[in-house]
């Protein structure tokens, strides 16, 4: 009867054991699990965290201050949403200690990877003047902003227009470039400090470097010889519409032209032909004789009508599929209206009184 009694105290201690076994394996699983799902959420939100602020704000940087009460300073500032993403892609990237200190010009709408691109590269608000280049900016209308600021607008454009060979060798994403054709598209639009000293070919290297961080990297995955195809529709798309969704909307209904014969007939690619800004083009505009003229000519224009963001681009790369054939912007609201038929879009016209 003890042996009996004894064997069941075994057998139960053995059950009792391989229960505590198992319970420390489930808890070592849930925190392996927690700590992948962690880390690929830290991951992620690099590049989709932004801070509270939407205009900008100088933030100082010290000469002796960390990194972390740079991250620190950030938040607060409402700059960037929470510290550890910033230290994580700091790290991450192997940056701390390429931090220059000074004082910076930033804001919450901009993601991770350009305010620590900014602080690297000592982009502070007391080395230049501030210039600021919107999306969809023509080289020409760049050309006039720095003149506007006292730079060297007209050599900037003289440059721009007839880059020098040896930018190709220099920049790896011009040697998509076709022989003859300017850098408009490479133009990256963005807020830049410009030291009055400065010359045009400065000016223009911190745009391309602007365009090698920003918009190279997107553009990496399209094959070689359809990226510079890929530029000139997000230029057009820039100055189509105006948000994101109709952005990816007219990209994929451009492109569905494109693919059937039918030509683009962008008023944008028109009022870069012209030189001028219309809200509704005549039947003499549309009949301007140019390579940028799609209501005349199938397919691309020769080159980008704009210098486009990342938003036109992504939406070029990554369109939203749809129906849609024709589209129309609300001159007074600037609401885009889509049309499935030509009929349809006759009626969306006469109803947005154009």
């Amino acid at each position: 009867m003890e042996q009996s009694d004894s064997a069941s105290e075994t057998v139960v201690k053995k059950k009792g054991m391989s229960r505590t076994i198992g319970m420390v394996a489930v808890f070592f699983v849930a925190i392996a699990v927690v700590i992948v799902v962690g880390f690929l959420s830290l991951k992620r939100s690099v590049d989709t965290f932004r801070g509270s602020r939407q205009d900008a704000v100088v933030v100082t940087f010290g000469e002796r201050e960390s990194a972390v009460a740079l991250a620190t300073e950030l938040r607060k500032a409402g700059i960037i949403r929470s510290e550890l993403p910033f230290l994580y892609y700091l790290f991450r990237e192997d940056l701390r200690t390429k931090l220059k200190a000074g004082n910076y010009s930033l804001s919450g709408t901009m993601p991770i990877r350009d305010i620590v691109a900014k602080i690297v590269r000592g982009e502070t608000v007391e080395k230049g003047i501030r210039v600021t280049f919107p999306e969809g900016m023509t080289a020409a209308e760049m050309a006039a902003r720095l003149d506007a600021n006292g730079l060297p607008g007209a050599a900037f454009l003289g440059l721009a227009m007839h880059p020098d060979a040896a930018l190709r060798s220099r920049y790896a994403f011009l040697t998509v470039l076709p022989a003859g054709t300017s850098l408009e598209g490479f133009l990256f639009p963005d807020t830049y400090f410009f030291d009055p000293k400065l010359g045009a070919d400065a000016i223009i290297a911190k745009m391309l470097d602007g365009f090698k961080d920003r918009a190279a990297p997107i553009l990496s995955g399209v094959p070689v010889d359809k990226r510079y195809a890929s530029l000139i529709l997000a230029s057009i798309v820039e100055m189509e519409v105006r948000t994101d969704a109709d952005r990816k909307t007219v990209a994929d209904l451009f492109l569905r032209r494109i693919a059937s014969g039918m030509p683009l007939q962008s008023d944008a690619t028109v009022r870069y032909a012209l030189g001028e800004t219309k809200v509704k083009h005549s039947l003499e505009d549309i009949a301007i004789d140019s390579p940028y003229n799609t209501y005349q000519n199938k397919g691309l224009p020769l080159g980008p009508i704009s210098n486009p963001g990342v938003s036109s681009i992504g939406a070029v790369l990554d369109p939203t599929p749809n129906r849609y054939l024709y589209f129309l912007n609300n001159p007074d609201t600037g609401q885009t209206i889509f049309s499935e038929t030509f009929e349809e879009h006759v009626a969306n016209k006469a109803k947005n009184g154009l």
